[in-house]
């Protein structure tokens, strides 16, 4: 990193500018100069001599201070550092809307202003030409009247999220009072109150267990000091990281912060999300583990229930989910308070947004003065009709999250919360995950564990895969698949739940296949044992790519294959359709994809003595050359071959690849295949099946059904198989 250029602009005025009303104040000045003696202190201060510039009494004019905080703007790099800070009186002048004040300075002449409304040092210019345009991180302390003002300088009605919820994403501030409150000076303390208490901070009374003061420190320090009306303050990026004041550094100490032997601390990249990992994580718990969720109480029914709930969670005054239709407005549903014609002015500014940006943007924030806030969030788009989710006044802690709160929302919405809350809390936290990237870490090791709970709560159902013949004594069990439910009465996979590990990485991936592997292994020991067949039926489950690639996956195969006491060479693992076999970002194999894993394969078969298949031939990634080229393996061919024109034809081809190594004398059998989703609707026969070579068929036809435990075939369908592949049926 560039050397960091650490700069600090301390404006101090008693005396007001030209014929204001206002009385003078005793400390400001000195005040300014008392924290420059802090911030240049030998011992503990951290700017240099020439980077502190006072604008004194008469000597703090506007025009200059504008123009030298501009030229620090305009020079700063991205590893600068700005402190400015300001003690004085503030001035809201008649005609402005109270969404903006001035810092009295020595000559700032009120009756100019209604004319010429930039002759002054404007709350507004410190926030948008000086702290949006420099480049590093800013920090602003203001010790005045109107201070609270500056949070508010720039909101307008119906503002767009990104632009409400950060307005610098780099800057921190703490202002003296709440917009309309007035500052104090304190003889007792002979500074204004704030400015004592931010000099006590830095002095050391803030400081963490290193000695050193950041801003954020000391933010949370004056905060405590129960001081009336309480001070404003928002931290953001870099304001708990950057010290303003810390102890010397002795030359034995850098030498042993430069030794090898100290190292220092291993941590992530800094997170955009990093200041709202608490928050989300709060706001989560309030929606899918609080005591005190509601019950429903909400109108109209229909999605009363999630209505309410994120009512509750966000501490709104009311919600609603209403449908903009060109100038309509209607309520699908809403809680008790919500009341459309007092908010129908709000909800037509909403209206008009969510038609301009659509799908562009999450969410926005319709803002009525000082009084009333609405987020709303589209959660449906039908032809020219928008659906929305509208929140009245949530907690502003809520709404400060910003576009996070409206994924979530969003998520929720999309989800079951009240019916399946596992499921849904992970689909927000995946939404996150996709809509920013990468989460703070406690809220990403946080979603592991709710993903491995949600994993962990499937069952295991197996499906028999039937072998064929013409003859009712040779139709039965060949094999069992077994296939991840929510709950044994579900006939469809859990496909979302299943493909959420995708968008966290390889660690998701590997951990999911490494539990169902695990489940599956042990439900099938047990389930054998109750069937009580001589022998065990062979078993095949479902892998990705990327676990066969990770040791960590296949140890815990062979961990669950020996306590479950089963022979691993009954096992199959059938890969993945959906994975590409490639190497991953940063990854580097030494030969091409294909030969690469088909020799990991193979030293795989030989280690672990177990088998291995290319699932779903015909979909995604299980192409002809990944199903000729990986030899070692079994085929099973997806139930969408089934329905392609020309699909007796595709299966005439795959039971040629299957028999080319026999053919070639390579191999003493040819390959198994396997006709996967096989049902009564299916346009091809068994008998067409049979007749291109393919003697093995797995889905629901002829009561096969997947079921928790081992069945064999009633003798009726044994017979009712063996005349469909005889043609009779």
């Amino acid at each position: 990193m560039a050397p960091s250029n650490r700069q600090a602009v301390l404006i101090g005025v008693n005396q007001c500018g030209y014929d204001v009303q206002l009385p003078a104040l005793r400390y400001a000045e000195s005040d300014a100069q008392d924290l420059r003696a802090v911030l240049l202190d030998q011992d503990y201060g951290t700017f240099d001599d020439g980077a502190v510039k006072m604008f004194i009494g008469a000597e703090a004019k506007w025009r200059e201070v504008k123009a030298y905080l501009r030229e620090i703007a305009f020079r700063s790099r991205p590893s600068d550092v700005l402190l400015v800070y300001f003690a004085g009186h503030a001035l809201v002048p008649e005609w402005n809307d109270q969404l903006d004040a001035y810092l009295v300075t020595a000559d700032l002449d009120p009756e100019v202003l209604p004319r010429e409304p930039d002759n002054g040092l404007r709350m507004s210019f410190l926030k948008r030409d000086v702290f949006e345009a420099f480049a590093g991180t800013s920090f602003l302390v203001l010790d005045c009247c109107q201070a609270g003002i500056y949070a508010d300088a720039d909101r307008r009605h119906a503002a767009a999220m990104e632009t409400y919820r950060t307005q610098v994403d780099r800057h921190s501030a703490l202002l003296a009072c709440p917009r309309g409150a007035v500052a104090r000076e304190n003889p007792d303390y002979g500074h204004g109150v704030l400015t004592h208490h931010v000099l006590r901070a830095l002095r050391g009374e803030a400081a963490d267990e290193a000695r050193r003061v950041s801003f954020a420190r000391m933010a949370a320090f004056v905060a405590e000091q129960g001081i009336d009306p309480p001070p404003a303050q928002w931290v953001k990026t870099y304001g708990p990281a950057i010290p303003l004041t810390q102890p010397p550094v002795s030359r034995h100490d850098r030498q042993a912060l430069n030794t090898m032997a100290n190292p220092g601390i291993v941590g992530p990249c800094k997170n955009p999300l990093e200041d709202h990992g608490n928050s989300i994580t709060q706001l989560l718990g309030r929606i899918f583990r609080s005591g005190s969720r509601p019950h429903h109480h909400a109108q109209h029914g229909g999605h009363g229930e999630r209505v309410e709930l994120v009512r509750y969670a966000v501490d709104a005054d009311s919600v609603a989910v209403v449908e903009f239709a060109g100038d309509d407005v209607s309520v699908l549903d809403k809680t008790a308070r919500f009341d459309r014609e007092l908010l129908r002015p709000m909800l037509e500014l909403a209206a008009d947004e969510a038609v301009q940006y659509r799908t562009s943007m999450p969410g926005h924030v319709v803002t009525e003065g000082v009084r009333r806030r609405m987020l709303c969030v589209p959660v449906k788009y039908v032809n020219e009709r928008i659906v929305a989710l509208v929140v009245v006044d949530p907690a502003p802690a809520q709404l400060e999250m910003g576009e996070p709160l409206a994924v979530i929302l969003r998520a929720v919405w999309d989800s079951d919360p009240v019916a399946d809350p596992v499921e849904s809390e992970m689909a927000v936290m995946t939404a996150l995950r996709t809509a920013f990237g990468r989460l703070p870490t406690p809220v990403y090791e946080y979603a592991f564990t709710i993903y491995q709970k949600l994993i962990d709560s499937m069952t295991m159902v197996f499906q028999p895969v039937v072998e064929l013949s013409r003859h009712p004594a040779g139709v039965g069990v060949h094999s069992f698949e077994a296939l991840a439910r929510r709950n044994e009465r579900e006939i469809s996979a859990p496909l979302a739940a299943l493909r959420m590990a995708y968008d966290w990485g390889d660690r998701f991936i590997i951990e999911r296949d490494a539990l169902l592997v695990s489940k599956a292994i042990h439900s099938y020991a047990e389930a054998a044992a109750a069937a009580g067949w001589q022998g065990i039926k062979p078993l095949s489950v479902n892998v990705a790519v990327r676990s066969l690639l990770r040791d960590a996956y296949l140890q815990q195969v062979s961990r669950a294959l020996a306590e479950a006491d089963v022979n691993p060479r009954i096992l199959t693992l059938e890969i993945s359709e959906q994975d590409p076999i490639m190497p991953g970002p940063g990854e580097d194999w030494p030969q091409k994809p294909l030969d690469y894993f088909h020799r990991r394969l193979t030293e795989l078969a030989t280690k672990l003595h177990i088998n291995f298949a290319v699932d779903d031939f015909g979909v995604g990634h299980a192409s002809l050359a990944r199903m000729a080229e990986l030899r070692l393996t079994q085929i099973k061919v997806d139930r969408a071959v089934l329905h392609h024109p020309l699909a007796v034809d595709e299966l005439r081809l795959v039971a040629k690849v299957a028999r080319y190594a026999r053919d070639q004398g390579e191999a003493p059998h040819p390959r198994a295949v396997v006709v996967e989703g096989y049902d009564e609707e299916a346009p091809v026969t068994l008998k067409q099946i049979w007749d291109v070579g393919i003697h093995h068929v797995q889905g629901y036809f002829c009561n096969a059904v997947a079921s928790t435990s081992l069945r064999p075939l009633d003798r009726d369908v044994q017979e009712e198989i063996a005349l469909q592949v005889k043609g009779e049926r």
